[in-house]
C-alpha cells in the first residue's frame, strides 16, 4: 500500500508557538519516557514539525496516534487547550493520559461549577498541562476570557471535520471556534481529523482561519482492516446473518451500527438472548445510562456494542475486532470513519456492511428530513425572531427540535440574518429574505455522495481500491484481502458479465427504466458466477426476486445458455448460494510458546483493571502483553525497555506485571 505522505507547505503563519522545541529528539525522549515507544509514527512527526513554525492542518485516519501531535507539545510547553466534541470521549483520553503520568484533566456539561473552577484554577496556575472542553463550554464568555487571560500555547481542535458542511457530521457550535480562537490571541492551532476530501479540507481551513497552514495529509489506508459486504433480503436474512456472524466471533469485542434507536434496542435483545455479552447505545437514553453501558463495554464487560451513529465519536477501545452496519450509512467518510474504530491496535479486523436493494431508502430520508423547504426554514426564523432577545442573541431553544437546524442556520447565514457563530441575529425582521438556494445545493451534493455509498457497495473491484479513489489517493489494483479480492470472478465469467450488462441495457432502454433499476452490477456478477440453468436456481441469486425472474428470466437464461455452449472449457460454475461466503483472516497473536503466558498476563489485566475501575486497555494493550509474554523481563529496567511501558506504567503496574511473570516462570520450572 502506498502510505507516503502529502505535506501540502501553504504561506506559513507566523503566530508563535511559545516553549515548542526546534530539537525533536525532546519529543522521541518524552514519547518513550513517557509511553513507552520507540520513535515517532508517519504523520506525527510532520505534524510536530509543522507546529514548530505555523498553524497545522493534520489529516490522519485513525490509529496513527493523532493525539501525540498535541501531547508531547503539552508536556514541553504547557497550557494546551483541546476542543473535543464528545463527552465519552475526553475523559477517555484524560484517563489514558493520567494513567501515563500525564497532567492532563477536562470541563464539560457533566461537571458540577465547582469542579469546573477547580479546574480551571489548576490549569491557570499551569498545574495542569492539557485542558479538553467542549465546543459547546466555549459559547461561555466568561470562560473563554479566563482562558484568554491563562493564555494557551497551543490550541487543538479535534474532529475538525465537524466544522465543514461538507463533511459527513457537520456541527454548527464548531463555527464560533475561528472567534474563539481570536479571542484567546491567535495562539499556535492544530486542527485534527482522520478522513476529509479535498472539499471539506479546504472548508475547515477557511472556517476556522487557517488558511495559512501547513496541510499534513497521511494515507487513509488501514491495511489491517478487511472490508467486505453481505448481500441480504429483508429483515429476517439481515439478522439471521448477524446472530451467525457474532456467534462465530463469541468473546470478541464488537460493534454494530444501526439506523434507528428502535433497532439498537431489538438487536441487542436477540444478540443477548442468544447468550452473547450485548447491550445497546443511543443518544435518546439517559446521559448516567449511555456512560454506563459505555463503560461496561471499554472494560470488556459487553462483547457487542449494537449503537447509532451517537457511539462513533466516543470509541478509543484499541481491540475492536469487527464492526458491521447493519443498515448502509449515507456516505463513505461515515462508513468509513465507523468503520476505522476497529483494529486500532494495528491487528487484523473485519469491516462488514449488510447491503440490501432497499438499503438507501433510509438515508433517503434523513436526507429529505435534514433538508427543509423555504416553507420550514420561514417557520424557523419567525420563531428564532420571536426568541431572540433585546441583544439579539439566539437562546439554545432557539430552533427546538427542529430537524433541518443544520441547513437552516447555514441558510440564515448565507442571507446575512445569522453571524457566523451562530449565536446572534443580524436582522430582526420575521419576513425578511431567505436565500434557501444553499440547502438545495448541499442536498444535490448529499445524493451525490450517497450514489458514492452506493457504488461502494455493488463495487466489482478492490473496495480498499474505491475508498483509496474516494479520497483522492492512488488505487491498488487489488488489496488481496477484501471480499472482492478474495473471492474474483473468474477470468472466464468476465465476458458474461459483460454479456449480461448488454441484456440489462436492452431491457433498461425498452422499458424506459435506469439500468440500475432492473438489477445491479453485483447482480449480473453473480448471475455470471452462478450460470443458473432454471428458474428455481435463478430465484437463489441474490437480486433476482419473484418479479425480476418473472419478467426477464426467460432473456437471462438464454444468454447463460448461450454463452455455455460457446464456452464448453469454461471453468466450472459456482454453487448456488442465496447468501456468499468469505474468508475470515484471523488476529495476530503471540507465539506458541508466549500463549500461555499471555493468557495469565490478560487474565492479571483484567483483575487488576476491575480493581482500578479502569478499561483493560488503559493498563496495557495486547500489544504490550504480547511483547511482556516475549520478553520475560526480570527487573523494573528490563521492564522499561518493553513495548508500550513508560515511566508512570512502569511505576504503577510493574511490580504487579513482574510478580505475575516470576510466578509463571518458577510454576512452569516445577513441572518441568
Amino acid at each position: 500500500m502506498d502510505l507516503t505522505l502529502i505535506t501540502e507547505t501553504l504561506d506559513s503563519a507566523s503566530n508563535a508557538g511559545a516553549g515548542l522545541p526546534v530539537d525533536h529528539a525532546t519529543y522521541v525522549a518524552l514519547l518513550a519516557e513517557k509511553f513507552g515507544y520507540p520513535g515517532l509514527r508517519p504523520g506525527q512527526s510532520e505534524a510536530l514539525r509543522g507546529l514548530d513554525s505555523s498553524d497545522v492542518l493534520a489529516v490522519l485516519p485513525t490509529g496513527s496516534g493523532k493525539s501525540m501531535a498535541y501531547v508531547l507539545p503539552a508536556l514541553v510547553s504547557g497550557r494546551v487547550l483541546v476542543v473535543s466534541p464528545h463527552i465519552a470521549l475526553m475523559q477517555d483520553q484524560v484517563e489514558s493520559l493520567v494513567a501515563n503520568g500525564i497532567r492532563a484533566a477536562f470541563i464539560n456539561s457533566n461537571l458540577t461549577n465547582v469542579q469546573k473552577r477547580d479546574t480551571y484554577t489548576d490549569f491557570r496556575d499551569g498545574d495542569l498541562d492539557l485542558l479538553y472542553t467542549s465546543p459547546e463550554s466555549l459559547a461561555n464568555q466568561k470562560f473563554v476570557t479566563g482562558l484568554a487571560k491563562a493564555g494557551i500555547n497551543l490550541l487543538a481542535i479535534d474532529e475538525a471535520h465537524c466544522v465543514s458542511e461538507w463533511g459527513h457530521t457537520f456541527r454548527p457550535d464548531y463555527l464560533r471556534l475561528d472567534s474563539v480562537r481570536k479571542q484567546l490571541g491567535s495562539p499556535r492551532t492544530i486542527a485534527l481529523t482522520a478522513t476529509a476530501t479535498g472539499q471539506a479540507r479546504d472548508d475547515i481551513a477557511r472556517r476556522l482561519g487557517l488558511d495559512d497552514a501547513i496541510r499534513v495529509v497521511h494515507s487513509v489506508d488501514r491495511p489491517n482492516l478487511n472490508f467486505m459486504v453481505n448481500f441480504g433480503g429483508g429483515n429476517s436474512e439481515k439478522q439471521d446473518f448477524l446472530l451467525d456472524y457474532a456467534m462465530k466471533r463469541r468473546g470478541k469485542s464488537g460493534i454494530v451500527y444501526v439506523g434507528s434507536r428502535k433497532r439498537t434496542e431489538e438487536l441487542a435483545e436477540l444478540l443477548s438472548g442468544a447468550g452473547l455479552e450485548a447491550a445497546h447505545y443511543h443518544a435518546g437514553m439517559a446521559a448516567k445510562t449511555r456512560s454506563d453501558v459505555q463503560r461496561r463495554f471499554m472494560t470488556d464487560q459487553i462483547d457487542v456494542m449494537v449503537a447509532t451513529n451517537a457511539f462513533g465519536l466516543g470509541v478509543d477501545k484499541p481491540d475492536v475486532r469487527f464492526i458491521v452496519h447493519y443498515d448502509m450509512p449515507a456516505r463513505l467518510e461515515a462508513y468509513y470513519q465507523e468503520s476505522g474504530r476497529a483494529g486500532r491496535d494495528g491487528d487484523p479486523a473485519e469491516c462488514v456492511l449488510i447491503y440490501t436493494p432497499y438499503s438507501a431508502s433510509g438515508p433517503r430520508r434523513f436526507i429529505d428530513r435534514d433538508h427543509p423547504p423555504a416553507s420550514e426554514l420561514r417557520i424557523a426564523w419567525r420563531r428564532l425572531c420571536e426568541m431572540a432577545g433585546d441583544d439579539s442573541r439566539v437562546p439554545e431553544s432557539g430552533f427546538g427540535n427542529f430537524d433541518g437546524k443544520v441547513m437552516a442556520i447555514r441558510a440564515f447565514q448565507e442571507s446575512g440574518l445569522l453571524d457566523d457563530s451562530a449565536d446572534t441575529l443580524m436582522d430582526n425582521n420575521p419576513e425578511a429574505r431567505i436565500n434557501s438556494m444553499v440547502v438545495d445545493r448541499h442536498r444535490e451534493h448529499e445524493i451525490e455522495m450517497l450514489e458514492r455509498m452506493l457504488g461502494y457497495a455493488q463495487t466489482l473491484g478492490c473496495r480498499r481500491s474505491y475508498i483509496l479513489e474516494y479520497f483522492g489517493e492512488n488505487s491498488v489494483e487489488s488489496c488481496g484481502s477484501c471480499d472482492n479480492c478474495q473471492n474474483p470472478a473468474g477470468s472466464d465469467a468476465s465476458g458474461l458479465v459483460g454479456r449480461i450488462i448488454q441484456v440489462r441495457s436492452e431491457i433498461a432502454q425498452h422499458s424506459r427504466m435506469d439500468p440500475v433499476d432492473v438489477f445491479e452490477d453485483r447482480t449480473a456478477r453473480a448471475l455470471a458466477d452462478v450460470r443458473p440453468r432454471n428458474e428455481t436456481e435463478l430465484l437463489e441469486v441474490w437480486g433476482i426476486g419473484p418479479v425480476r425472474a418473472r419478467r426477464w428470466g426467460k432473456q437471462l437464461l438464454d444468454e447463460v445458455q448461450k454463452w455455455e455452449a460457446a464456452n464448453p472449457d469454461a471453468t466450472p460454475r459456482s454453487v448456488v448460494t442465496a447468501v456468499r461466503k468469505t474468508t475470515v483472516t484471523q488476529s495476530r497473536r503471540p507465539g506458541h510458546d508466549d500463549m500461555p503466558l499471555f493468557d495469565v498476563l490478560r487474565e492479571w489485566r483484567k483483575t487488576r483493571a476491575a480493581e482500578e475501575g479502569i478499561p483493560a486497555f488503559v493498563v496495557f494493550s495486547d500489544r504490550t502483553l504480547a511483547a511482556l509474554a516475549s520478553a520475560r523481563p526480570t527487573n523494573m529496567d528490563e521492564l522499561f525497555t518493553v513495548f508500550g511501558v513508560g515511566a508512570a506504567k512502569r511505576d504503577r503496574f510493574g511490580r504487579g506485571v513482574l510478580e505475575v511473570i516470576e510466578e509463571f516462570e518458577s510454576a512452569a520450572s516445577g513441572a518441568n
